[in-house]
């Protein structure tokens, strides 16, 4: 089990929760996405640049497929802003961290429901570095750096859906573009993945997430 989702399983242990918590009341749409203000020696980046990936209503196996896509999409969020940096000009390190952070805010307040407790920014942190290895990657690579890290399903074990919410029980992989390198919290090895997601208007957001090493 990774650190991240070490503390997030004793999360669950100390609040007496279970893999499948009442949600809380949601609106019909999901937060507004919030905005980081960059320095300015990282122009390239506006306001409106950063999409999050989102996660649409869908069957469970449709699902799986959107979170998968979703945690793609952020660990790789900004690549194109980086690989489009004027040729010839370094990107600055602290933008590429900068730009790390700014995501994090995004995808964590569009993907899931409302964390702020302690176990919760841990792990949006553990992300947060993974994204960060991606850009900084692509910034050594240069306008020429191709291909992108990408998660797989493995296969699917368990899953269901209510108008209430979607549990999910799947193995699946994070393919890097190069293998062996990075720290990727394990992720780039089969990974047992438990998901509950509850609806949010035309899409799902996370209520729970825990990951572990897939069994054999």
């Amino acid at each position: 089990m990774t650190t991240a989702a070490a503390a997030l399983v004793l999360l669950a242990g100390i609040s007496g929760c279970s893999l499948f918590p009442s949600p809380q009341p949601l609106p019909d749409t999901a937060p507004a996405t919030p905005v980081s203000a960059l320095p300015p020696e990282c122009p390239f980046v506006g306001q409106n640049d950063l999409t999050p990936v989102r996660i649409p209503l869908g069957t469970p196996r449709e699902t799986i497929g959107s979170v998968l896509n979703s945690y793609s999409g952020w660990f790789n969020a900004g690549s194109e802003l980086i690989a489009a940096w004027s040729p010839g000009t370094a990107v600055p390190e602290s933008c590429v961290e900068r730009l790390a952070a700014r995501n994090a805010e995004a995808y964590s307040a569009t993907l899931f429901t409302t964390h702020s407790d302690v176990a919760w920014q841990q792990y949006f942190t553990s992300v947060k570095v993974m994204n960060q290895q991606n850009l900084a990657a692509v910034r050594s690579a240069g306008p020429e750096g191709s291909g992108r890290g990408k998660f797989e399903l493995l296969q699917e074990i368990d899953s269901s859906a209510t108008d209430s919410g979607t549990f999910l029980k799947f193995d699946a992989i994070y393919r890097p573009v190069v293998a062996g390198q990075g720290n990727w919290e394990d992720l780039d090895k089969p990974t047992r993945w438990y998901v509950e997601l509850v609806p949010a208007g035309e899409f799902l957001v996370i209520n729970y997430i825990e990951t572990k090493p897939a069994a054999g």
